[in-house]
């Protein structure tokens, strides 16, 4: 056999199973995987549109609390097992922080912008294993950026990254000492919510709300909270604890102006994730 025999029967191959592929434009059902869960409402639904960068001249603000004015949950203590080393013999773990009736540690957004002012150029976030917990318990970040996975425990950990309301299995970050970091940099791709979970601690759990537009923050110490540069119109905004629920709100931004409202959170008898409300346009109030 000779160099183009060769050649003629390798082409062959190649057509033969080129023939036999799908289309790559033809969208696959998800197929099950080992890991997935199943689906939950998520607080976070896929935008009508992209968003759209645009110059704001003249923007406003929104500031306010998130506050709860129901009995805050006890923190919890777990006992761990010999198996569970690493992190002592138990753990705390605070549910809510909080200041007074003021809730820290809340995620708010508005959900139904699309156009304003540009991504802000810091794409790197974090999530941390300390003391066989998983910090922050709730951040917001947005798409196209990298995850970076820490420990800080000589304990091993193995988090599961999972997409709520799909129920999938994004990633896993395996851990067997102190120091160690794990990044992703291609989980953070659309508007989501992820929760992060370890195998080995499964009472562990953190969230991560990805949205495709800078218009977010995390209540601080004090419960308080500001977001600005928004183009006038009237908007969809939502705080979310874990723990505390959700709690929805038309707020109406002036140019150059400052919105302030007080967001009360139902407490735990409501879900920790929920169906949001439809979105709608700047300029009309969502319906009651």
């Amino acid at each position: 056999m000779n160099r183009s025999f060769f050649a003629l029967t390798t082409l062959v191959l190649l057509s033969s199973a080129c023939s036999n592929e799908k289309p790559a434009s033809a969208a696959q059902p998800h197929q099950k995987r080992e890991g997935d869960v199943a689906p939950r409402a998520a607080v976070v639904t896929a935008p009508t549109s992209p968003y759209r960068t645009i110059s704001v001249a003249s923007g406003g603000k929104i500031t306010g609390v998130v506050e709860f004015d129901g009995a805050f949950p006890a923190d919890t203590v777990i006992q761990l097992t010999p198996e569970q080393t690493g992190c002592g013999q138990s753990v705390v773990d605070h549910r809510v922080e909080r200041n007074g009736n003021r809730v820290s540690g809340a995620i708010v957004w508005i959900t139904d912008i699309r156009e304003g002012k540009a991504l802000p150029i810091e794409k790197r976030f974090e999530i941390e294993n300390e003391d066989c917990v998983i910090l922050p318990r709730a951040q917001a970040v947005t798409t196209g950026g990298t995850l970076n996975v820490l420990s800080a425990d000589v304990a091993m950990h193995t988090n599961r990254i999972v997409n709520v309301g799909t129920g999938e299995l994004q990633a896993l970050a395996p851990f067997n000492d102190n120091g160690q970091v794990v990044p992703f940099d291609k989980i953070l791709t659309k508007p989501e919510e992820l929760e992060i979970t370890c195998e080995l601690h499964p009472w562990t759990r953190a969230y991560v709300v990805v949205l495709d537009h800078p218009y977010f923050a995390t209540s601080g110490q004090s419960g308080d909270f500001s977001i600005d540069g928004i183009p006038p119109g009237t908007y969809h905004l939502r705080a979310w604890h874990p723990v505390l629920g959700l709690v929805d709100q038309a707020v109406t931004v002036t140019a150059g102006g400052s919105a302030n409202v007080s967001m009360k959170l139902p407490g735990e008898k409501a879900p920790a994730t929920s169906t949001p409300a439809p979105e709608t346009s700047p300029g009309r109030p969502k319906a009651s």
